[in-house]
């Protein structure tokens, strides 16, 4: 778990409306949890083991790989150290019999409607956004003291707990000097180079200075996390999330010069599904 304390809290709020939303969070790119808007969702209620092995259990997936509960890439390349593949039903007996309980082997960013679709007709939508502005919809699977490092999105995120319990940390754009991103000459640009869950502070003294906010996720539990807002998160149990993906407004990309140009580059390099579709989103716009 996150060893850190907060400079900053990040509201909660009981089933907001649409308006509340927008006016509150969604315009002014403010981060917020969101408690009891999933009642009554399949996923939720129906994604047990057992149930993912019927449905779903036949289909293939590639865990990435972790060490010390840390993924591990290539901030060049950006490639994940993927395991070799296997199928779902596999892992979830993986997970179940407590073998990776180390935080090895996380599915990560899986699109359910085209990797899962059997499992599409169990997803719900958060109703105080349009459907029709979701890019992705992404499923996290994981054992438990897995982390993924302190990063940006280039696009609104709505962190949707299924099962488990997870840490996240929170840190404003601005931020961005002291959280050491990669060179902006790498793909991987969008990620710090600080392990936020072992911080080496003579390498990256400033990160001690960043405002931050640390967050716990129970089921149910939903985090808003507005567009370019860093942010790491850590499964603190076998835990399962679903990330809703949508387009920022084209003035909260603008706000942030500095993390747009790096996106802009990136996405000229990388083949990640968001920014592809953001890109297309941004030109029919513009």
């Amino acid at each position: 778990m996150f060893d850190v304390k907060s400079t900053f809290e990040v509201p909660r709020v009981e089933r907001p409306s649409r308006r509340e939303f927008e006016e509150r969070f969604l315009v002014p790119q403010r981060p917020v949890i969101v408690s009891g808007a999933m009642e009554g969702w399949p996923a939720r209620e129906q994604w047990t083991n057992d149930y993912l092995k019927e449905k779903v259990g036949a289909r293939t997936v590639r865990p990435s790989q972790a060490h010390a509960g840390v993924h591990l890439y290539d901030p060049k390349k950006q490639i994940n150290d993927e395991s070799a593949p296997m199928k779902l039903a596999e892992y979830i007996d993986l997970l179940a019999g407590g073998d990776i309980s180390d935080g090895q082997l996380y599915v990560t960013q899986l699109p359910i409607k085209t990797a899962l679709p059997e499992l599409w007709p169990d997803i719900r939508f958060p109703a105080f956004v349009d459907q029709g502005k979701y890019g992705v919809v992404s499923l996290w699977f994981g054992p438990g003291n897995n982390l993924t490092p302190l990063h940006y999105d280039a696009a609104n995120n709505l962190l949707t707990q299924i099962r488990g319990r997870k840490q996240v940390i929170l840190c404003p754009p601005r931020e961005i000097a002291r959280v050491y991103p990669f060179p902006f000459r790498y793909v991987a640009n969008h990620i710090s180079q600080v392990n936020v869950a072992s911080p080496d502070l003579t390498q990256f003294p400033a990160w001690a200075q960043a405002e931050r906010a640390l967050v716990e996720l129970e089921p149910g539990d939903m985090l808003f996390i507005p567009t370019y807002w860093w942010h790491a998160v850590w499964g603190i149990d076998q835990n399962m999330s679903i990330s809703y993906w949508w387009w920022p407004r084209t003035a909260n990309l603008l706000q942030h010069p500095r993390q747009t140009a790096r996106g802009l580059r990136s996405m000229a390099h990388m083949g990640h599904l968001v920014a592809a579709n953001m890109v297309q989103k941004l030109a029919r716009r513009n």
